[in-house]
């Protein structure tokens, strides 16, 4: 169903674009459409080229407060995306960008995003044991053991403090 979606998008998203071209060329003069084609170009490029710098900065002082800089990463990427929709030709991509270009717009659809992301995601874990599981706790599901499984090791901090075994402590007893 998605590849079906996706392919009627890939191909009804250009005619349209080509469709309006041609409408707005025919009402406005072609000269004026390539005008409005041009300057959303270069209107575009000059995002993309400020997104790159601004991304980072922000990204930076997030880290620099101790938060965790996925509001200015998000913000950044739906910019970049914005910049590269308008310097698609074409006036749908262009009232694509131009909506995303205001921030309340922005941090709707990055919400949404995030949220679907989180809905889609499938995070699976593995205990000591090796079990895999959905979610500390739960048990197996069914068919675990694919998709990606991250491996990794952890240790409770009460225990470090206080358990016999680690460090110094253990020395001393």
């Amino acid at each position: 169903m998605l590849r079906l979606t996706l392919g009627l998008i890939l191909i009804a998203l250009p005619m349209a674009e080509l469709a309006l071209l041609i409408k707005a060329g025919q009402a406005i003069g072609v000269w004026a459409t390539l005008g409005l084609v041009v300057g959303a170009v270069i209107l575009g490029a000059a995002i993309l080229a400020h997104q790159g710098t601004s991304v980072v900065r922000r990204t930076q002082q997030a880290l620099a407060q101790g938060r965790p800089p996925v509001a200015p990463v998000l913000d950044g990427v739906f910019l970049v995306l914005a910049g590269v929709l308008l310097i698609t030709p074409g006036f749908l991509s262009d009232a694509l960008a131009l909506l995303l270009l205001i921030p309340p717009v922005r941090r709707g659809v990055a919400r949404w995003s995030v949220k679907q992301l989180v809905v889609r995601a499938h995070v699976q874990f593995r205990a000591a044991g090796g079990k895999t599981g959905d979610a500390p706790g739960q048990p197996p599901a069914a068919g675990s053991g694919q998709g990606p499984v991250i491996e990794g090791e952890f240790e409770r901090l009460e225990e470090k403090a206080t358990g016999p075994h680690r460090g110094k402590d253990r020395d001393r007893l």
